[in-house]
């Protein structure tokens, strides 16, 4: 397969091994692996030499994961990239799937299904990528459910174009890039072949538990891609409410880590664009509606704290 995959790596001596066996066993030769060790701090090396033929970066200090990505993606050669983190891992029909998809439809950007599994919980049911073009699709995935980084091809030649990944960010940089590549193409395509396993684990090591003032930063970024897009086109006036409804979301988010001034300036914005709602969802307008914002707010908080409790 013309096919190159990128593992940035961050202490992953544990699972590093199964993350590598999982490509080269969905067909993607190994002299077309770049793990990018993002820091030297244990044993990675050791697992990785265990596996002939792949390709090996590392560097002393820790960069973050955009910069290795990148660092591989100078390397590739082949027509199609993947970037899989170093504790997910694939299905062996995934990538061959979405290689032939893409090829089919010409296409820039395609997707594939995925689950969720990890440490301490259930594995998820298989999930597969919707239909829709690419204006529905940015907005999907901002306001419901986003198809993670594992699940994702792209057209070499075209990722490099549009530049890459975005470096300043510590957050929701796979979401981003999304964005800023489905605002660049209208080729777009679904395999629902294989799947991808999203690892989930409490490990403090993890970005996702960035401080607010990076999730906000991210937030900003994606919320300047959307509005610039919308504004060069009259044609997509329509979706401005959708970008507004966006903005409402970030303001619960603000809010929530008692980030007031950013939750007002979010909310001015949605309002702005003509999103009326206090609320993103059907849950979220019903608590606003029978509690007020900021009420709604610290019960939603308080649910999401009692059922991460009971899990």
């Amino acid at each position: 397969m013309n096919v190159s995959v990128v593992i940035p790596s961050y202490k992953s001596e544990k699972l590093i091994s199964r993350t590598i066996h999982s490509v080269i066993n969905a067909g993607v030769a190994p002299n077309n692996i770049y793990v990018i060790e993002d820091g030297i701090f244990d044993n990675t090396r050791k697992k990785i030499e265990d596996i002939s033929g792949i390709n090996h970066i590392s560097y002393s200090k820790n960069k973050g994961a955009p910069y290795a990505r990148n660092l591989g993606l100078d390397r590739v050669n082949t027509s199609y990239v993947m970037f899989i983190d170093s504790d997910d891992f694939v299905s062996t029909q995934l990538i061959k799937g979405l290689v032939d998809s893409s090829n089919l439809h010409n296409a820039d950007i395609s997707f594939g299904p995925w689950r969720l599994d990890g440490d301490s919980m259930r594995k998820g049911e298989i999930r597969q990528p919707p239909y829709l073009d690419s204006e529905d699709w940015i907005f999907n995935w901002i306001n419901n459910e986003c198809v993670p980084t594992c699940s994702v091809l792209w057209r070499t030649e075209k990722l490099k174009k549009i530049g890459g990944w975005d470096e300043r960010l510590k957050k929701n940089q796979d979401g981003e890039l999304a964005i800023r590549g489905l605002i660049n193409t209208k080729n777009i395509s679904i395999s629902q072949e294989g799947y991808s396993t999203y690892w989930q684990h409490n490990s403090q090591l993890r970005v996702s538990k960035a401080p607010i003032e990076d999730r906000l930063f991210a937030s900003e970024v994606v919320y300047e891609h959307i509005l610039n897009w919308i504004n060069s086109n009259n044609n997509l006036v329509e979706y401005k409410k959708s970008l507004g409804r966006y903005c409402c979301k970030v303001a619960w988010i603000a809010q929530s880590e008692e980030y007031e001034n950013d939750s007002d300036k979010w909310i001015s914005r949605a309002k702005r664009l003509g999103y009326e709602n206090d609320g993103y969802n059907k849950k979220t307008i019903l608590l606003s509606r029978v509690f007020g914002f900021d009420t709604a707010i610290k019960i939603k908080s308080e649910l999401r704290t009692l059922t991460s409790y009971l899990k």
